[in-house]
């Protein structure tokens, strides 16, 4: 197109600026001297600026050929720094990682996985958004995150999963409370209290943390409903109502007048990262082999810390 330039006459040019001759600047770039010579004239009238000034035993800068060459190299260094970083994210090397997280599980062992992944792909950034109990798929049913830690079983459709960690639950109750003191308890010592409902529209999350499959039909007493562990944590302090959380929750949100009661008849919960199967993005791939290759090699051994 007349008047317009392409990313190889900025190279010619600085070729040319830095060999002083345009025969040795054909050399470095393999091609014909008099094609070189034609490229910067044609480079100049499109400039309509001299860029070089012609001796007897090559050429040097003008003023504003010093000044371009500048902004040239700086461009040039802009172009190959993009190309590397798209051929990096085409290889799940780079690019953008929306992780989400589902309140409580960011503890030592998913602290570890993540604080892996960006020493091993510092180009890569994460972006990290917390969720509470109203979404427990943290995002991925909504497609505002590429992975997510997650505690399921939740409602779903084309997820897969990973397991992290697993966890006893215990109950939590306020220290005033008839069980507080006991080493271990049955749920269904719970059942005569209200229990706090996750402020949520998923039923299957929520059967689960009100232990449903261990009532026998029998309906639970519904307390208030709690979105936040804030809130969550309130109403149990107040006595206004039990529930269940997994044992890591006394570390990671500990809080005065209130207990934790390992529940001995109760299945454990997962803590797991999850991702959808059909996912465009390489990275999120890359963060699964990540995951599995750190869980391989430094599996959970039961101790969970806080943050």
């Amino acid at each position: 197109m007349p008047g317009s330039f392409e990313l190889r006459h900025l190279r010619y040019f600085v070729a040319v600026a830095e060999e002083g001759n345009i025969t040795r600047a054909a050399a470095r770039l393999r091609i014909a001297q008099p094609s070189l010579s034609a490229q910067i004239k044609y480079l100049e009238k499109v400039l309509d600026v001299e860029l070089f000034r012609r001796r007897r035993l090559g050429v040097e800068l003008t003023p504003v050929g010093a000044r371009f060459l500048t902004e040239v190299r700086a461009t040039l260094r802009s172009v190959d720094s993009a190309v590397a970083v798209a051929r990096m994210a085409a290889r799940g090397q780079a690019g953008i990682l929306r992780i989400g997280i589902i309140v409580g599980v960011y503890i030592e062992p998913t602290i570890q996985l993540l604080q892996g992944f960006k020493r091993r792909y510092p180009q890569v950034r994460v972006e990290y958004s917390d969720y509470t109990f109203a979404d427990p798929s943290a995002g991925l049913n909504t497609n505002e995150v590429d992975v997510a830690f997650v505690q399921p079983p939740f409602v779903h459709e084309g997820l897969s999963f990973l397991e992290v960690y697993t966890q006893p639950r215990a109950a939590v109750v306020a220290e005033d409370h008839p069980l507080a003191q006991r080493s271990e308890v049955l749920v269904s010592e719970l059942f005569d209290d209200p229990w706090v409902v996750s402020a949520t529209d998923d039923e299957v999350c929520r059967d689960f943390w009100l232990a449903m499959d261990h009532r026998g039909g029998k309906p639970p007493r519904l307390g208030p409903a709690a979105a936040t562990m804030e809130k969550y944590m309130r109403l149990v302090q107040s006595g206004e109502a039990v529930g269940l959380s997994e044992a890591s929750t006394e570390l990671a949100f500990p809080r005065p007048g209130v207990r934790y009661v390992p529940v001995a008849d109760l299945e454990p919960v997962t803590t797991a990262l999850a991702w959808r199967a059909d996912s465009a993005n390489p990275l999120v791939q890359r963060f699964v082999d990540h995951a599995r290759g750190h869980l391989a090699a430094d599996p959970y051994d039961g101790t969970v810390g806080a943050p």
